[in-house]
Parts: structure tokens; sequence; C-alpha cells
């Protein structure tokens, strides 16, 4: 496996997804510089982030890695001897270790945004925030790059709005967050009190209750595993 992952690491050497490692993160603070301003600096910041722009980012990694794969005919694998799922599976966990560093440097912008500006949302919350948004969406990369490979880039990156948004907006503040989409826009009330809308939660909110945290957490890592499995089996299968 180390060797799978050693080489879909290199493919991604000159390739746009290592741009968009610290591009994205950048337009976010940029454009929470541009239209936030003050104490909710940070809260828009984040709102912009875990609304948007990492859903987008992350489905463009994950979709761009698949969709190159398969116009290469994944170089000539499909006709050696190999195992298909350890393929798929190291496509998925560079896609995650991308992810990984995404959070990382949009949590060094936000410390710097914090130090520079101040604001409401400590650098503990903002650490607490960035694991916690690596882990409950780490289990839609599979997702989004066996979407991708059937229906393009476009498409996927589309159907990842419209459910992250569309989650957070009406199941993160119900009984029925749980529905994975809903999970980091639940996670956020709780650890950096701000609602999906971006505004500010009230003290006595009982969507900050730290409760849901590690239930809401073991889920997503679940739905990681599961999801993985479940993609690796049909690429497996899959002709090429």
């Amino acid at each position: 496996m180390e060797r799978f992952f050693a080489a879909e690491l290199l493919k991604q050497k000159r390739s746009f997804n290592k741009i968009l490692l610290w591009l994205a993160p950048t337009v976010t603070i940029l454009l929470a510089l541009l239209l936030m301003r003050g104490r909710f600096l940070l809260a828009g910041a984040y709102n912009w982030w875990y609304m948007l722009i990492l859903p987008g980012s992350l489905t463009m990694i994950a979709a761009f890695t698949a969709v190159k794969e398969r116009r290469k005919n994944r170089h000539g694998l499909f006709g050696v001897a190999i195992q298909k799922k350890k393929l798929w599976a190291a496509q998925v966990l560079v896609c995650t270790f991308f992810l990984a560093i995404m959070c990382a440097c949009f949590f060094v912008l936000i410390s710097v945004g914090w130090a520079l500006f101040g604001g409401n949302i400590s650098l503990g919350q903002s650490l607490a925030a960035s694991f916690v948004l690596f882990i409950t969406y780490a289990w839609q990369i599979p997702l989004w790059m066996a979407l991708a490979d059937k229906t393009g880039v476009g498409c996927a990156v589309f159907v990842s709005l419209l459910c992250n948004n569309l989650a957070a907006i009406v199941a993160a503040g119900k009984a029925c967050w749980w529905i994975p989409f809903a999970i980091p826009a639940r996670m956020m009330c709780v650890c950096i009190h701000v609602l999906p809308n971006g505004l500010p939660m009230e003290a006595a909110d009982p969507l900050g209750d730290a409760a849901v945290v590690v239930p809401a957490l073991l889920l997503a890592v679940m739905w990681y595993a599961g999801v993985t499995y479940a993609t690796a089996r049909w690429f497996e299968k899959r002709e090429v």
C-alpha cells in the first residue's frame, strides 16, 4: 500500500490540486476580509469555509484525481495483474492527506487573522473546528471520486454543494443532524458557536450541546470506512 500511496502522490506533483491546497484557504480569508469587519471576521471566514469553499475545493480535488486517472486509463494498470482496490484506496488516502493540508493551511491563516484583528473565536476553538471539519468531510472523498468517474467534475461539484448546503440549512439544527452531510455544520455550532447562516449563536442555544461531538465523529469515521470500502469494491469490478 505504501508504494501505491507514494505513486499516487507523485502523480499529483504538478497538478492543480496542489495549488488548491493553499488557494482555497487564501481565497476564504480574503473574501472574509472584503465582506466582514471587526469581531465577525473569523466567524465569517469559517462560515464561507465550511459551507462553500471547503466542500467545493475538496470535491474538485477528488474529482480531478478520479477523472485524470480515467482519461489516462489508469496508466494501463487495468491491463496488468494488480489489486485495483489498493489503487483506489491509495487515491482516497492521497485526497485525504490533501484535505488535512487544506484544513491546516486554513487554521494557520485564520490564526494570523486572529492575531491581527482579534475576534470572538479563540485559537483553541479554531483548532478544534479545523480538526472536526477534517474528520467530518473526509468520508465524502470516495463518494465524489466515484461520482466524478461516472459523470464528470462539474456534476460532482454541483451535487456536492447542493447536498452540503441543503443539509446544513435543513437538518443541522434539527434532530436529524446525524445525516452525514449535515454533521459538519452541526459540529461548527458546538466548536465555534456559529450557525449555518453565519450568525453568532446565543449562549443558551441547545445547538451548542457538546454531547453530540463523539457520536458525530464516530459516525463520520464509519461513513469514511464504509464509503471507501463500497466504492473500492465497485472500482474493482468495473471494466476499463
